[in-house]
């Protein structure tokens, strides 16, 4: 009698726990609906040029360009500047932000606003993807006395420090036009592995070089490019991530700006972190290309 008791009450038991569990899967699957239900799709620029325009922008209001067919959009920073010709001191550039994915999210496709004495210019900084963070800095890096827009994107958050996108844009005439990244872009370190756990970084482009221990990097004597007596057992190639700083300086106080870069160093994806590569970039007036200026390792 007492295992047939056991045996009805195990089954109660299950029945309810089946309910719950179903019930669960039922609130999820309405959760997951609703989230995707907030994504909206992405903004597409009707064209990139409001004239005339009559607008009082203050920080995180919310902005309608019909114009451009653009809504609901948040000021997310703005820079003043000179990047094109005005009477007036300065002009603003704001980044518009489309936080599309959801109200909890701090995701969002981000929209490029330089404002003229007669127009706004709009970019789309979100052709291939969204971001979490979107700096701009304004200042002359190709001597032509005019700013240039320097953006620096959070795209990722994971592996290394992240991923990001770098780039600079300038004014010519209504279009903001892309000068910076260049296609396969390369700021030319390179490694070697040598014996005695060494290995020697190398910049092509500068001259510069330096030898660092992976084995006080590394925590332990073996590894997977050297055997317990240090001998190199297989070819490490240098990896390097996007920039994950991108910021404008006055390195060498001439009033044009080069920018300084670092980028998390690896040798195999991103489990043997070494250090960082930190590069600066120059403007080079005569080729149009940015060119590494000076290159160092940091440990």
């Amino acid at each position: 009698m007492k295992k047939t008791l056991i045996f009805v009450l195990v089954l109660i038991l299950s029945f309810f726990v089946g309910c719950t569990d179903e019930e669960n899967n039922v609130n999820n699957s309405t959760l997951d609906s609703s989230v995707a239900s907030q994504e909206l799709k992405h903004q597409q620029l009707k064209n990139n040029i409001i004239l005339n325009p009559n607008l009082i922008l203050n920080d995180w209001m919310t902005v309608n360009l019909p114009e451009v067919g653009l809504e609901n959009l948040v000021i997310g920073t703005v820079e003043e500047g000179n990047v094109v010709e005005s009477e007036k001191d300065s002009l603003p550039v704001y980044v518009f932000c489309d936080y599309r994915y959801g109200a909890d999210s701090i995701y969002h496709d981000s929209y490029l606003a330089v404002v003229t004495d007669s127009k706004i210019l709009l970019k789309d900084l979100s052709e291939t993807g969204g971001s979490y963070a979107t700096s701009i800095y304004l200042h002359d890096v190709d001597g032509d006395g005019l700013d240039e827009i320097i953006v620096q994107q959070t795209v990722g958050m994971t592996g290394g420090a992240g991923q990001f996108a770098s780039t600079i844009f300038r004014v010519i005439e209504d279009d903001i036009v892309e000068m910076f990244p260049l296609p396969n872009f390369d700021t030319g370190f390179t490694c070697v592995l040598k014996d005695g756990f060494k290995i020697e970084i190398s910049n092509r482009f500068t001259g510069y070089a330096t030898t660092i221990d992976y084995d006080t990097i590394n925590g332990e004597n073996e590894s997977f490019y050297f055997n317990e007596n240090g001998k190199v057992r297989a070819k490490g190639e240098i990896s390097l991530d996007s920039f994950y700083e991108f910021v404008p300086e006055d390195i060498d106080g001439d009033g044009i700006y080069e920018i300084v870069c670092k980028q998390y160093v690896s040798l195999q994806g991103h489990s043997d972190y070494i250090g960082d590569a930190e590069s600066v970039l120059k403007f080079n007036p005569s080729t149009q290309k940015f060119e590494i200026i000076k290159a160092e390792f940091i440990k």
